[in-house]
């Protein structure tokens, strides 16, 4: 365990990777089991729920699939690959929430059409959650 842990960076690191997985099963808890959740997005028909069951929902499923090969070295790769492992992961996942955040802002101000979509600020907070559990453990990390 403390190979793992000297893998991902440190303890508060390995910390805040454990805390994204959580976070990313909890959204996935949210698209596949949680019928209130499409409402209080704001959604009233089937569509949005296909979309988030779907793409959205496989996309965070390889997210956490991803988390957790990359936390328990499935490889069993030596601590430098591991490294660069973990730095191009956390990488792509800034990018990904970073564009998810600009991308509900912007929707939940109305600057694009929304359709008819009255947005919420949970829209929101779920890319920022995600961007700030990234950032901070790439602040903790200590190679």
């Amino acid at each position: 365990m403390s190979q793992l842990i000297f893998e991902a960076g440190g303890t508060s690191a390995f910390i805040f990777h454990v805390l994204f997985m959580l976070f990313n099963l909890f959204i996935i808890y949210q698209f596949y089991f949680n019928n209130k959740f499409f409402n209080e997005l704001g959604f009233s028909n089937e569509e949005p729920k296909l979309v988030f069951r779907g793409p959205l929902g496989a996309v965070f499923l390889s997210m956490l699939l991803m988390s957790v090969l990359l936390t328990f070295d499935v490889t069993g790769n030596t601590y430098e690959e591991n490294v660069v492992q973990y730095k191009f992961w956390y990488s792509f996942l800034f990018m990904l929430m970073a564009i998810a955040l600009i991308s509900s802002v912007i929707r939940y101000f109305n600057l694009v059409n929304n359709y008819g979509i009255t947005p919420n600020i949970r829209g929101v907070m779920f890319p920022l959650i995600g961007l700030i559990l990234i950032i901070l453990r790439t602040i903790f990390e200590s190679y």
